[in-house]
């Protein structure tokens, strides 16, 4: 569910922003110049924006379907890596990352459902089997997000010298 956009940062009237994918769902991390942008309250980012300071970004907020960073650069690329929506089913044929990795999920699942339309007594063995197999893939995910340098204790403030 993982995707990358790569934007032309543009100003409109002194403010930075860009405008947000279609099926963007959450942000993972924006970053400029090789540097992690750090996601701050919209209140935060007007204030920041009234100095109409120039330079290389360092935070960024959302504001309706635009991402908002400040300081404005002058030029270059801010890359976005977020979680997206899965592309729709549209036939019987029709493939999308969830059918290519955890398709005992959506079978179960399709069973459960249709075992509630049809009284089905197995309503509650096609849950439980759905169950494990979603918390299998959890338990995947937290673990690949767990392990290696993403753990490390941030900054609450930055400082400049």
């Amino acid at each position: 569910m993982e995707k990358q956009n790569t934007y032309d940062v543009t100003s409109e009237t002194g403010i930075a922003k860009v405008t947000m994918p279609a099926d963007l769902l959450e942000v993972i991390e924006l970053y400029y110049d090789g540097n992690s942008l750090t996601r701050i309250p919209l209140h935060e980012m007007v204030q920041y924006q009234k100095t109409g300071e120039l330079g290389s970004p360092r935070f960024f907020c959302r504001e309706q379907g635009n991402l908002k960073i400040h300081p404005m650069p002058s030029s270059g690329n801010l890359y976005l890596n977020y979680y997206a929506e899965q592309d729709p089913l549209t036939s019987d044929s029709a493939t999308n990352m969830l059918t290519n990795i955890a398709s005992d999920l959506l079978t179960y699942t399709a069973l459960s459902y249709a075992a509630d339309y049809f009284l089905d007594e197995r309503g509650a063995i096609f849950d439980q089997k759905s169950g494990s197999f979603l918390a299998e893939i959890q338990e995947h995910a937290n673990s690949s997000e767990q392990s290696g340098v993403n753990q490390v204790v941030r900054p609450t403030h930055y400082y400049e010298d």
